[in-house]
């Protein structure tokens, strides 16, 4: 029942605004004195019709469109050679330029009235918004040439928790408006004005730069998560749940997700005391926390590796090495990457020097001390970390709990390989991993080039996609997990089907072949590194931080299965994407700023926004397949914010929509209020009605360009929704 709430109110978002469009277009023409013959909302079946005095009203099924039909006036493009309508007093055809005008804005001056008062009553209620804090600063942006560069965010020195209150001295209220701006500036620089810890900074100027991801300009910042429980495991913490103390520390009111967790991640697998707050009031709970996947890695006594090394910070300066074993912190013995990352950002709280036990490849440890720094927003030490699913197990771990951990009750024992992890469903706590003995690691190095055509996947178009077409795969995920059977470069040595192509095993014992002739000129050369017998496990860095292909060589005997059966230390705890805060008005006025803004943002900067898809990255452009929505986008999200955000929130976006939709009906494409507009200025002007066949051709046209955009946006949201 609740689901057909949100979806009646999503409908009913849509047909409000509509119904608005055409109740301005109606009184304004009964106002002239014009017949109106047909007043219909909705397009398709109609669910009902009634007779009202000389007009006809109808509600139809789907709530997309709507008209007003007047005597004598034709939104859609006549047939040539129609018989022109025969002339009436109280026809459009006969209404003074005056009043056609005023009904032909009397739509969109509804809508913008409409949306205009809506969002100053929000705003004295409790304008929700994202705030725009800072959850996480990306250290790097992949570009549209796919390179990857530093972010704007971690070079002009934003932090996470900074709050951004004005760019290039506009005022910021909400994250939305930050992302406006953005992608409003484009490739020029912007000063920021932040609010942090109580003081006000002013960072830049910066230039966004175009991410490849989003598919628009972009500083790399992320907005902060809600600090609410969004879904909880087995445990006594339930979704809805606001943590407001742990361990008898109070969590500061407004902290972002992001900052929760990394409170919360240091003190994993330990029982915690926490008060909590929810729909059923504020209690005192005991509660082991788990993170966000029950802290299943730290149960599986699986290694864990450094998996990069940013170059200049401090891991890359103490000598620190892509593939060392990371052992201890500060004394606290490694079970996991979540837990190890944790004990680092435990110690990282505490101070500015961490002490690291790492093992090295010829199994020497090494113990070194490093010091924290700022980088990316936050105190780090400049590395990334893993836990060894595949490759070669040179050591094993204790788990978590001190129970048994999985991969030793399993049996597996140091210097075997786990050469492939069977797909399992995700919420299952056990690892299905394929091993092999006595095999030995080697990394074969790949240059940029090869690593991007071997990561490559031929994806098929939106249109494609719904036909049915998965595409091709990437080289690099069939190859994975496979043994070599046999190779053949392209001079056509035996052995396998055709030049360029490896004939490979899987773990389970089924035979393909893997063309990688994406790799060109390189491919005979990638060819002759592999020989038969040799497990190919993945990519990772060599110590030196190149990308390689991460290979077992000399295996005996064939891979048999092992079932690592994880366990769950603590309860999991997912926090919301996003949370709507009330926004506090400073003054009454503010109400019409707001209320301005929301206005200027989508009508004014929303046409710039249309001039930016047919612009190129480099210069600030937009990707239209990943920012355009169509009918059904907006329906998903209109719902979304009515079940998850509330009233407010579902308010806000429908006052929205309606301004939006004055921009789209003013675009001077026949067959909009706009295109009309346009005729009618011209045959002002002249003195006499456009020729029948130059409306009719522009009349189509115009069908032809709104349809094919309508048709386009609904591929996108189809694709989006599959």
């Amino acid at each position: 029942m609740s689901a057909a709430l949100y979806i009646f109110l999503a409908l009913l978002g849509f047909g409000f605004v509509i119904a608005i469009h055409e109740l301005g277009h109606f009184l304004f023409a009964k106002w002239a004195g014009v017949r109106v013959e047909v007043f219909s909302i909705g397009f398709g079946p109609r669910l009902l019709t009634w007779k009202g005095g000389e007009t006809e009203y109808s509600l139809s099924l789907l709530p997309f469109g709507g008209y007003v039909k007047m005597t004598g006036q034709e939104d859609m493009p006549q047939a040539p050679g129609a018989p022109a309508p025969a002339p009436d007093p109280r026809s459009y055809l006969t209404a003074h330029p005056g009043w056609k005008a005023a009904i032909l804005l009397g739509g969109v001056l509804f809508n913008f009235l409409s949306s205009y008062i809506l969002l100053i009553a929000l705003a004295f209620y409790g304008y929700p918004v994202l705030r725009p804090v800072v959850g996480d600063v990306a250290e790097t942006i992949l570009t549209a040439k796919a390179q990857v560069v530093p972010s704007p965010a971690a070079t002009v020195g934003l932090r996470a928790g900074d709050e951004i209150i004005a760019i290039d001295g506009e005022k910021v209220r909400s994250f939305e408006d930050l992302a406006a701006s953005t992608i409003s500036a484009g490739v020029r620089p912007v000063t920021l004005t932040v609010r942090r810890q109580g003081e006000t900074v002013t960072l830049g100027p910066v230039a966004p730069i175009y991410d490849q991801v989003s598919g628009r300009p972009s500083l790399g910042i992320a907005p902060g998560r809600s600090s609410r429980v969004a879904e909880a495991g087995p445990g006594p913490l339930k979704a809805g749940e606001r943590i407001t103390s742990i361990n008898g520390t109070a969590v500061p009111e407004g902290i972002t997700g992001q900052d929760l967790v990394y409170r919360l991640q240091p003190l994993l697998g330990q029982p915690l005391q926490v008060q909590v707050t929810g729909p059923a009031g504020s209690r005192s709970e005991t509660v082991v926390y788990g993170g966000m996947d029950g802290g299943l890695d730290a149960t599986l006594g699986l290694p864990v590796r450094i998996a990069q090394v940013v170059p200049g910070g401090p891991a890359a300066e103490a000598g620190l090495q892509c593939g060392d074993l990371l052992m201890s912190v500060d004394g606290g013995v490694v079970t996991g990457s979540a837990q190890a990352t944790g004990l680092l950002w435990g110690a990282l709280q505490r101070g500015d020097q961490v002490t690291l036990r790492l093992r090295r490849s010829d199994g020497s440890d090494l113990t070194v001390l490093l010091t924290a720094r700022e980088m990316a927003g936050r105190r780090r030490v400049g590395l990334a970390l893993e836990t060894v699913r595949v490759g070669l197990i040179d050591t094993l771990v204790p788990a978590i709990d001190g129970k048994p951990a999985a991969a030793a009750a399993a049996g597996l024992r140091p210097g075997q390989a786990i050469v492939a992890l069977a797909d399992g469903d995700p919420a299952d706590e056990r690892l299905q991993a394929y091993v092999v003995d006595q095999g030995k690691r080697v990394l074969l190095p790949l240059d940029e080039a090869m690593v991007t055509a071997l990561r490559f996947q031929r994806k098929p178009g939106r249109l494609a996609a719904l036909m049915g077409d998965r595409g091709q795969a990437a080289a690099l995920s069939e190859l994975a997990g496979t043994r070599i059977i046999a190779t053949q470069g392209p001079d056509g040595q035996p052995g396998a089907p055709a030049p360029g192509l490896l004939q490979v095993e899987t773990a389970s014992g089924s035979a393909r072949s893997v063309d990688v002739t994406v790799l060109g000129a390189q491919t005979a050369g990638f060819i002759t590194a592999l020989a038969p017998g040799d497990w190919v496990v993945g990519m990772t860095r060599t110590p030196q931080g190149q990308m390689a292909l991460d290979v077992v060589r000399g295996a005996v005997g064939g891979a048999r299965e092992v079932v690592l059966a994880g366990r769950t230390p603590g309860q999991r705890l997912f926090f919301d994407d996003i949370e709507m805060v009330p926004y506090q008005l400073e003054g009454p006025g503010e109400a019409i700023s707001i209320a301005n803004h929301a206005t200027h943002t989508m009508i004014v900067k929303s046409f710039t926004f249309l001039v930016r898809f047919f612009q190129p990255p480099e210069s600030g452009g937009l990707d239209a397949t990943k920012s355009l929505q169509g009918p059904i986008g907006i329906f998903r999200e209109l719902k979304a914010r009515a079940e998850r955000f509330g009233l407010d929130s579902y308010l806000t976006l429908v006052a929205l929509i309606g301004l939006n939709l004055v921009l789209v009906n003013l675009l001077p494409i026949p067959i909009t209020d706009g295109g009309q507009l346009v005729f009618l200025a011209i045959e002002t002007a002249i003195g006499r009605p456009l020729p029948e066949i130059v409306r009719t051709v522009l009349g189509y046209l115009g069908l032809a360009l709104v349809v094919g955009l309508m048709l386009f946006a609904t591929v996108l949201d189809i694709g989006r929704l599959l």
